[in-house]
């Protein structure tokens, strides 16, 4: 990309005269920059050692020293805005795959593919930058008024058993996916055998993610107490489907419901407890612990 290109598109500011005229990749890690790179950075040390690795450009939202005049100086107020409008100048008529958010998140632990990128924040949009061949997939919504080549991933039918409240069974493979995201799982393998795209069913989700506790809320091995909280729950419209199917398959169990206003009932007795719209700091159980503790 020319730096006049550039400069424009982010509406920023050159505060030199550069020797160079384009940049050919996009990075916020020092680490990954190359010949030719623009940069992006608030941090200077960061700058410096960008700077060595052969950065072209350096995009900041602070003015800082300029110690090499032949490269590119430039001043934005945001460098998520640059960071998203460089994105959407050069993916303006790239084809995107859009789905919803729990489909998106399935995608992507399942994705073994350096083609596919599943656009969440800058860091996602840098890299998709640098790629010349990609499938980009969202679950924004804003960008079905921005980019005008978008397409639904559909929903297909697959044959997929139930063997736990967490596992399932695709091809006779045990996999870690709730029974009650069958669809979404779905439209994710359909896109990923459509496009012949490399994935993995060895994942585990971070929605609905079973983390077995003992009577101190500390994190013990998987099946090793009758104490569970699910984690990653948000109050979105795919809660009441994950609350129903926890109710639903519960039924002979002590099922809470956690949130912030009511977290003091994790320390009553319970066999499964679901927290939403929260985190929450868990300990290694402690290998040994005094008498009568």
């Amino acid at each position: 990309m020319k730096i006049e290109t550039l400069v424009n598109l982010i509406k920023g500011e050159l505060l030199n005269r550069p020797f160079i005229s384009e940049v050919t990749s996009f990075t916020k890690n020092p680490k990954e920059v190359l010949r030719g790179s623009c940069f992006f950075s608030n941090n200077f040390d960061d700058i410096q050692k960008a700077v060595k690795n052969g950065a072209y450009a350096i995009v900041s939202e602070k003015e800082f020293e300029i110690i090499d005049k032949e490269i590119a100086w430039i001043l934005v107020s945001s460098i998520k805005k640059a960071v998203f409008d460089i994105f959407k100048y050069e993916n303006i008529k790239t084809k995107i795959y859009f789905t919803d958010k729990i489909t998106a998140h399935i995608i992507k632990k399942m994705n073994i593919d350096k083609k596919v990128v599943v656009l969440e924040n800058e860091k996602s949009f840098l890299t998709a930058l640098n790629k010349k061949e990609s499938f980009l997939i969202s679950s924004n919504p804003e960008f079905k008024k921005i980019f005008t080549n978008i397409e639904e991933l559909k929903s297909v039918n697959i044959k997929l058993e139930q063997i736990s409240l967490f596992k399932s069974r695709y091809n006779q493979i045990e996999i870690n996916l709730p029974f009650v995201y069958k669809k979404n799982f779905a439209k994710a393998l359909n896109f990923f055998e459509n496009k012949d795209l490399k994935y993995s069913l060895d994942f585990e989700l971070e929605r609905f993610k079973p983390v077995f506790v003992n009577k101190f809320l500390e994190k013990v091995e998987y099946g090793q107490s009758d104490k569970v909280l699910i984690l990653g729950i948000e109050n979105d419209e795919n809660f009441f489907n994950e609350l129903n199917y926890l109710i639903e398959n519960t039924k002979y169990a002590k099922t809470i419901i956690v949130g912030k206003y009511n977290k003091k009932i994790l320390n009553g007795y319970f066999n499964f407890a679901m927290l939403v719209d929260m985190e929450i700091e868990l300990k290694t159980k402690e290998k040994e612990r005094k008498l009568f503790d």
